[in-house]
């Protein structure tokens, strides 16, 4: 029996006093107690002698029987039962040489596991057969013997003791003065106590080292053990809680070796000599006689020469970079023109592409006792964590010098103010909180005792809702260390609810030589949107790096060629184009960002994290993407950056409509003439309110007149090429909601009618960045001028947005059906100008003809006389409708009535006449 792990607490310290029982056939000894251990090492042998069986020793052999080992813990009254573990031992009948091996037995409590045994069980035939010598003795009890124990070695073992964390009370008192004790095979190291955890978690000391013998195997090698005791009034230090890790595979090194291969990469690369030493202070790194540089060649200090913005333009900003790092085509497609380098859009949490920043030191969960195995996880139980992180490697067996400390170069574990930026992106798939199906989400961050709460700038009734946001903290590590982005649903009446949350650890983030603190970006600028935004140079940060890591400093060649970690790294090959940006820095300095960027290093990026309510831990509650910059106050703290969504301009869109030709007369008047009452309506779609022109009556030949003036003030968007919208949704909304479009023109032919509806003739829609080319003469527009021609045409396009003001001819047209081509109904002269919010009140215009009629002035249409309502204009119709049309039959009525009124009179006056006539003869 040599050794057990993980067993079961019985005692109220939270430990045990372990042995084991061993029964086998009828026979039974124990094992010595071993003393406050969850994981006794016994290293102890017992002999049962003169053990009868019946039968063949062949059938014993193929079929021998079990060992039973029971552990128990040692009470002054009583025992308590630990576990058992049932084991089959090795039967040899005589002859065979092969040495039983120890491995390691399940132990069960209850049908649960209770921990492993590590043993081996060997059962000689005693029938004449020569049997082993008895194992030697120490202190009256037989050790394992040397052919089966484990081959053993001098081993050190490092201890990184950073601090402790998230303490919570036990025994009804808060754990002021910790220390920890770190136990492995047999030897125990003890840290000094902390004098007041509240004021300062971390130990005074935070390098210790220890030596012991341990396996060379890994699979026999015993566990280790930390230990918190908590330092009370009256000498009372209890046990407050324990971590047992299993395996020292993670943690062990080989510094000789590590030596060896760095000199023999610097002699074959050519830099530097062999002379190199892993023992080197922190302090020392950094300094300017560490790198080998030209004479005069210093690092200058980031200038810019070409102006904050540099070439860039005002359709270029973070946003842009976002959306094309995002993948967005339409949105990142002018940055991506542009030639520019994306960040990384990581979509987990940055944690889990980074080894949770537990490179420097990790946070090991403390447990009173021994938690079940489905409690592994569960971290909720916990009563602490200690901070701090372990490094094994043997020791020269021939008694040389032991090789340097590896954690030697580790940072000042004392507290740190720091200022921490929260950029919060946006955040989607959130769980609707309201009736609606919506919620209205706003940001609430806490770090320490600080607590942020954005409640007034709400997003209504958004589930994915865009915040571009950004929170500055003032936090002191370790005390401040747990950052939480928090999103609350607003509501009017009720208390608002929790949607959900994240948590961020800034300390491993800071400490971590992977430097979470600040994203590296793929190219250093100085000047411009993108300039750089750390608080160290490229170079000092590639300096530092090799200082955690225990490698010697960068070896420079000139400022094109640096040697780090065994590779040579020249600035051509990263560099292939050739042509460097005016903004771009120093070549030294962009080398070493390179060199930084291959050494895994975190780069600049947007992490998105997945939020959780403490009320329904297992669901996720939607996603945020955040990326989160932390700088000690004690540096040089650079600008933030503006990721502020992008503010709409104010612009207007002013329309004139000059003239219409050839449009379809679609009435027939009671004088039987084809003809149209002609007027267009107009609007930005997106838009509720729509113009229109006067109606120009009467139009015979489809000819219309109009010079009328539209004008539409709309909000745009430059980088996205889209109009924003804010409207509510219906007349009991509080808030408005905001939609963007695309800045579409539309222009509609009607013909007016009164007592009925009108009726449509035609359309032509203008996406006004992206818009056909105007034809100059009316009868050289056709419908082959529209971008989804029928024949598949090419056509020019142009943008208003970079013309300004666009005047000509476009087709209007009325879609036909599946089986029906398109028709052109008519064709329509306009002009169409952008004109911002300053240039607009320097060139004021009315609507239609109002004053003020400038810019430019829009005479009153030249319209025929045949142009005319007819009710309201009597005589007119007389003239131009009735006369013009019936004038021979009205002519001739009138000749007809007076050759008909000659005739009555003749025949009237006749008689009379001839009477009078014959009268007079008479």
């Amino acid at each position: 029996i040599y050794q057990a792990r993980d067993l079961f607490s019985a005692d109220p310290s939270g430990l045990s006093d372990p042995y084991a029982r061993v029964v086998f056939s009828r026979q039974s000894q124990r094992t010595k107690v071993l003393n406050e251990t969850l994981c006794p090492t016994w290293d102890q042998t017992l002999v049962f002698e003169e053990v009868e069986f019946y039968g063949n020793p062949t059938m014993l052999a193929e079929s021998p029987p079990i060992v039973v080992v029971e552990l128990f813990d040692y009470d002054t009254v009583g025992s308590d039962f630990l576990g058992r573990a049932i084991a089959t031992p090795i039967v040899k009948l005589g002859g065979e040489h092969q040495m039983a091996k120890l491995n390691w037995h399940p132990i069960t409590r209850g049908g649960e596991p209770a921990g492993e045994l590590l043993g081996a069980f060997e059962l000689y035939l005693n029938e004449g057969a020569e049997l082993p010598f008895m194992p030697p003795t120490r202190q009256d009890v037989y050790q394992v013997p040397s052919g089966i124990r484990p081959v053993m070695q001098l081993t050190r073992i490092e201890v990184l003791t950073w601090g402790v964390r998230h303490m919570k009370k036990f025994q009804l008192a808060a754990v002021n003065s910790p220390s920890i004790e770190i136990e492995c095979g047999g030897v125990v190291l003890s840290t000094i106590k902390i004098k007041n955890a509240k004021k300062n978690p971390n130990f005074e000391t935070s390098s210790m080292l220890f030596d012991v013998f341990l396996p060379v195997e890994e699979l026999y090698t015993p566990p280790l053990n930390i230990r918190l005791l908590d330092h009370r009034s009256f000498g009372v230090k209890p046990l407050v809680g324990t971590h047992m890790i299993k395996s020292l595979q993670e943690y062990r090194r080989d510094p000789v070796a590590m030596v060896q291969t760095i000199r023999e990469k610097m002699l074959e690369s050519g830099f530097g000599d062999a002379d190199y030493s892993l023992d080197m202070d922190f302090a020392d790194q950094g300094a300017a006689g560490a790198v080998v540089a030209p004479a005069g060649e210093q690092p200058p200090v980031p200038t810019s020469t070409s102006g904050e913005e540099g070439e860039f333009k005002e359709d270029v900003d973070w946003w842009s970079k976002y959306y094309s790092s995002s993948g967005n085509e339409q949105l990142g497609r002018v940055y991506r023109e542009k030639g520019y380098e994306n960040m990384v859009v990581f979509e987990e949490e940055l944690e889990n592409y980074f080894d949770n920043f537990t490179d420097l030191a990790q946070s090991f969960p403390l447990f009173h006792g021994k938690r079940h195995e489905d409690e592994d996880l569960d971290e909720d139980k916990a009563v602490g964590y200690f901070k701090g992180t372990f490094r094994v490697y043997p020791l020269p067996a021939d008694g040389s010098d032991p090789p340097p400390r590896m954690l030697k170069n580790v940072p000042c574990n004392q507290l740190v103010e720091v200022l921490v930026r929260v950029y919060i992106v946006k955040a989607f798939e959130l769980q609707p909180q309201d009736p609606n199906g919506l919620s209205d989400p706003y940001l609430a961050l806490k770090l320490g005792r600080f607590k942020v709460k954005d409640r007034e700038n709400y997003v209504p009734k958004n589930l994915s809702p865009t915040f571009g946001k950004m929170f500055e903290l003032d936090g002191t590590l370790p005390l401040e260390s747990e950052l939480r982005v928090q999103i609350f649903d607003y509501d009017l009446l009720s208390g608002d609810d929790l949607i959900g949350e994240t948590k961020i650890d800034l300390e491993n983030r800071f400490l971590s030589a992977r430097r979470g603190v600040c994203g590296l970006p793929k190219r250093y600028y100085i000047a411009g949107p993108y300039k750089w935004r750390d608080a160290e140079l490229p170079r000092q940060i590639l300096e530092k790096w090799c200082a955690t890591q225990a490698l010697p400093p960068p070896v420079w060649r000139g400022n094109s060629q640096v040697y780090v970690n065994g590779k040579t790294c020249c600035l051509r090959d990263y560099e292939t184009r050739g042509q460097v940006h005016k903004d771009w820095g120093p070549p030294e300095e962009r080398l070493a960002l390179y060199t930084l960027l291959d050494l895994g290093l975190v780069p600049e990026h947007i992490e998105t994290r997945t939020l959780f309510n403490p009320l329904r831990p297992e669901i996720p509650q939607g996603k945020i993407q955040i990326f989160v910059d932390i700088f000690p106050k004690s540096s040089t703290i650079p600008p933030p950056i503006n990721i502020t969504p992008r503010a709409p301009q104010d612009l207007e869109l002013r329309v004139i409509i000059y003239n219409v030709q050839d449009v379809i007369l679609s009435d027939t008047s009671f004088t039987g003439e084809k003809m149209s009452d002609i007027y267009i309506k107009g609007w930005l779609k997106g838009q509720d309110k729509k113009q229109k022109t006067d109606v120009h009556y009467r139009s015979l030949n489809g000819e219309g007149n109009f010079n009328w003036r539209f004008i539409f003030p709309f909000k745009y968007l430059p980088a996205e090429e889209v109009m924003v919208i804010k409207k509510k949704e219906h007349f009991f909304s509080l808030d408005k909601h905001e939609e963007k479009h695309p800045v579409t023109f539309v222009a509609q032919i009607w013909d007016n009618d009164i007592f009925t509806p009108d009726d449509f003739l035609g359309l032509v829609e203008l996406n006004l960045n992206f818009m056909p080319k105007a034809n100059k003469f009316a009868k050289s527009v056709s419908l082959d001028d529209l971008p989804d021609n029928e024949k598949g045409k090419p056509v020019p396009m142009v943008s208003l947005f970079d013309q300004k003001n666009v005047k000509g001819w476009w087709p209007m047209y009325e879609e036909g059906g599946p089986d029906t081509p398109r028709e052109m109904t008519g064709k329509c002269e306009m002009e169409l100008e952008i004109l911002s919010k300053e240039d607009s009140e320097a060139k004021p215009a009315g609507k239609g003809q109002e004053e003020p009629n400038e810019n430019p002035h829009l005479d009153p249409p030249n319209r025929p006389a045949t142009s005319f309502l007819w009710f309201t204009s009597p005589w007119k119709s007389l003239r131009y409708i009735i006369w013009n049309n019936y004038k021979w039959y009205i002519i001739g009525g009138l000749v007809l009535l007076l050759i008909i009124a000659m005739i009555g009179l003749f025949i009237y006056s006749a008689p009379g006449a001839l009477s009078e006539k014959l009268i007079s003869s008479l």
